[in-house]
């Protein structure tokens, strides 16, 4: 491979000349899930970026081809960029000492290639040494987090649910290494990782609070070279319906009421998670006024929270003949301007 002195490899995985080896991997795994082209279908800029991305990390993860490059670009410090003044003046001497014979500067061709095939070849049981370490090293699997939908009344009694889930792991075929026989790896394409969609039942506990937070261990991401699974965690959210919605623990609904029972007060059924209950309404109640039911809401560690009743008057689409007779001689008898003041 022709290494390139134009492109800044480091900064195409957007990380410094100094990165490790495993910062190297990192920046990799995350820039490949992020410009794949198989979850960028079409998408031609990021199917340009991932070659770069593949290529850059080619380059940067083989020892012996990272310091070449660095070499080449200024990257490479100390003993290295000695050794390379020290093959530009023998360069220069030859080239006073031959000049007759030598146009072409193939004497410093000839040293700069033999002090990167040094490089490649002190630097290559080093580097066979380490990624042996690194391999049967544990690392944990990452942890994945998904939300469910759950109405009210399953928030109070419970339910169950089946999750679809992308699951991440190891490539059976380079074992996360990327690379098989000197090229990327054909099945998963250098990513060293392959996502599996698994669908999973999942119990939602009775009295479970909007917001909480699930979760299942061992169910995430596998884990590499032995390391422990990731655990999935599912965020719940109660969702609103057309009787009720929530605020915290405490449910809420809107109920209208007819404009004689506003003035004389009624009883009347409120539909509330734990079924109807009976609700008085007060004489001279308002359009808008709040009634609080204790205990009607849902409960948490032990907690239960109440129903909040909001009223509205209301009337009927279709009054009858006879209701708009009392209608009109409730107008002509009524004293009181109820937009007075207001």
């Amino acid at each position: 491979m022709v290494l390139s002195s134009e492109k800044n490899l480091y900064e195409i995985l957007e990380i410094p000349s100094s990165a490790s080896d495993s910062a190297i991997k990192s920046a990799y795994r995350k820039l490949a899930r992020k410009y794949h082209p198989d979850l960028n279908s079409g998408d031609a800029q990021c199917t340009k970026k991932f070659k770069e991305i593949s290529e850059a990390y080619e380059i940067l993860s083989d020892a012996s081809k990272k310091k070449n490059y660095d070499l080449l670009r200024g990257f490479y410090k100390e003993s290295s960029q000695a050794k390379f003044n020290e093959a530009e003046r023998a360069y220069k001497q030859t080239q006073n000492k031959e000049s007759q014979r030598q146009s072409e500067p193939e004497g410093f061709s000839n040293i700069f290639n033999d002090i990167l095939e040094g490089f490649k070849n002190t630097t290559s049981s080093a580097r066979n040494q380490q990624f042996k370490t690194k391999q049967v090293r544990p690392e944990r699997g990452r942890d994945i987090t998904t939300d469910v939908k759950i109405t009210m009344s399953e928030a109070k009694a419970g339910t169950t649910r089946t999750i679809n889930i992308l699951h991440t792991e190891v490539c059976p075929n380079c074992d996360g290494r990327t690379f098989v026989n000197g090229g990327k790896c054909p099945i998963c394409k250098g990513l060293g990782e392959q996502s599996i969609h698994k669908k999973l039942n999942v119990k939602i506990p009775a009295n479970v609070k909007h917001g909480s937070k699930i979760r299942i261990a061992n169910e995430g991401n596998k884990g590499y070279n032995g390391g422990k699974n990731g655990d999935l965690y599912l965020n719940v959210k109660i969702e609103n319906n057309s009787k009720f919605k929530y605020e915290g623990q405490n449910a809420l609904c809107t109920i209208p009421i007819a404009p004689f029972e506003a003035i004389l007060g009624a009883s009347i059924e409120i539909p509330t998670p734990n079924g109807n209950v009976s609700m008085k309404i007060l004489p001279n109640t308002h359009s808008g006024q709040k009634f609080r039911l204790a205990g009607q809401g849902l409960t948490y560690e032990g907690k239960t929270g109440d129903m909040i009743v909001t009223v509205n008057i209301d009337t009927p689409k279709s009054p009858s003949k006879e209701e708009i007779k009392l209608y009109e001689k409730l107008r002509d008898i009524t004293k009181t301007d109820i937009r007075e003041n207001k």
